[in-house]
């Protein structure tokens, strides 16, 4: 295993925070920690729980891996710092992570890139009331969503791992207490249309797109207890043929080329019932857990989950 350009390197993995996905975090950086251990290299596995703890992390981490994910670790916070204090980290760079973070923002650039997402209404609370200002993108407003019943999904625009999603298969009685609970999470949320099909996902390592897994879980969608507590979610490297193959490949670097990502990442995608992809959203801080999505594509290509760690390390 070639470990030359980090094995004279201190390397700091990075995990726990404050978000929402603090339990998640701290499961990736055990995973990374253990990964490493047996390399003979010199690594620290650091916990922070606060901003302060973070502000008091000095240049004598070496080198940084993120294992932070959601707020404080997805949204450029950390990144910022360390950007600050010149050391190496793995990942995109702040402005893409705070970019990327925001689901609203991320689609607004694939539509402007002409690459295909579902229609969604952006809504924004205000954060002392119930007013709100809405900005549409192929769904006009609460009402039409109301009037049309058609599934939607109803997601803050700043969160990870499912939390605060809900999918209204019917919205005639209307959508409140789904609002409320993506609301709980974020006062930025949206409203999005629903596709039916298969839920794929594409992990990106160094400008190259890996093997997409498909995700089958048994409820209504893949959900935070499909990801990390129920056994019973299927995974499976797609059963797509060559040429689709190729275009959903395509489709992830470029949905991931033009957000300005680097090192790695995972774009999420449904496979429609009509043979279309829709581009969903793109995590610059995915998991690496044992149910975790970017190991299982990578594995599937032969790569053992220390190496995929070596690699990401490389693309500091």
């Amino acid at each position: 295993m070639n470990l030359k350009s980090i094995e004279d390197k201190k390397i700091s993995i990075i995990c726990g925070g404050w978000s929402a996905e603090r339990e998640i975090s701290l499961k990736t950086g055990k995973a990374v920690f253990n990964a490493l251990q047996d390399l003979n290299l010199d690594l620290d596995l650091i916990d922070i729980k606060s901003e302060k703890e973070a502000y008091d992390l000095d240049n004598s981490l070496g080198l940084a891996f993120i294992a932070l994910h959601g707020r404080g670790g997805e949204d450029g916070f950390i990144q910022n710092l360390f950007e600050q204090k010149l050391i190496p980290y793995t990942g995109s760079d702040s402005s893409v992570c705070k970019l990327t973070m925001n689901k609203s923002e991320t689609k607004k650039i694939w539509i402007q890139e002409d690459l295909l997402t579902p229609d969604f209404l952006e809504i924004s609370f205000d954060s002392e009331n119930d007013s709100y200002h809405e900005l549409n993108f192929g769904i006009q407003n609460l009402n039409e969503i109301t009037q049309r019943n058609k599934p939607i999904v109803v997601k803050p625009c700043r969160e990870g791992s499912s939390f605060g999603i809900s999918i209204v298969q019917d919205t005639s009685n209307g959508i409140k207490e789904e609002i409320h609970e993506a609301r709980s999470y974020d006062n930025i949320i949206i409203l999005e249309e629903f596709i039916e099909g298969t839920e794929l996902t594409v992990p990106i390592l160094d400008g190259r797109a890996l093997t997409p897994i498909s995700i089958k879980p048994n409820s209504k969608f893949y959900d935070y207890e499909a990801k990390y507590e129920k056994t019973d979610t299927v995974y499976e490297a797609s059963k797509l043929n060559k040429k689709r193959m190729k275009e959903v490949k395509d489709l992830a670097l470029r949905a991931y080329s033009v957000l300005g990502c680097r090192g790695w990442a995972r774009v999420d995608l449904i496979d429609s019932r009509e043979e279309n992809f829709y581009l969903i959203e793109i995590n610059t801080v995915p998991g690496l857990t044992n149910t975790s999505l970017f190991p299982k594509s990578a594995a599937l290509e032969g790569i053992s989950f220390t190496e995929l760690v070596i690699r990401m390390l490389k693309t500091a």
